[in-house]
């Protein structure tokens, strides 16, 4: 009898346990609501952002600093800054930034641009501290904030 028992409260807590999922983690990010394109227009900039530093990292383990630069720049670097204006007609994902947000979208430009010139320098060292700091300005960010 005491085996079925044993049985049975296992068997319930078994179904109890599968009945109430643990709830998803809190999200502290602030919640920044901007129109369907320029927020489009931002999660397709930070997806080729991804795509641009695991290139920047390769070329960097080729020790091909000139074209982790390179691709820094054009990528990520203050020469992208505006690139939506035509398309956003004063639309754009800035507008509806906070100013903290802005300045770290600011701060990240200038840390690519930054990044690229250290890199074409050929200091492969210096290169990767700068690079550090490019990566620290994405994760302040994402870490900030949301856009769903």
């Amino acid at each position: 009898m005491r085996t079925v028992m044993l049985f049975v409260s296992l068997l319930l807590t078994a179904t109890i346990a599968q009945a109430a999922p643990p709830a998803p983690p809190l999200d502290f990010r602030q919640l920044v609501e901007m129109p369907d394109l320029p927020r489009s227009l931002m999660r397709a900039d930070m997806q080729d952002h991804l795509v641009a530093l695991n290139e920047i990292i390769g070329y960097l383990a080729e020790n091909n600093l000139a074209a982790a630069g390179e691709t820094a720049e054009k990528r990520m670097g203050q020469s992208t800054m505006g690139k939506h204006a035509a398309i956003a007609r004063g639309q754009g994902p800035g507008r509806f930034m906070p100013e903290t947000m802005q300045q770290m979208g600011w701060n990240m430009h200038d840390s690519a641009t930054e990044f690229a010139k250290v890199a074409k320098s050929g200091d492969r060292a210096k290169a990767f501290a700068s690079l550090q700091q490019l990566t620290s300005s994405c994760v302040a960010c994402h870490m900030s904030f949301r856009t769903r």
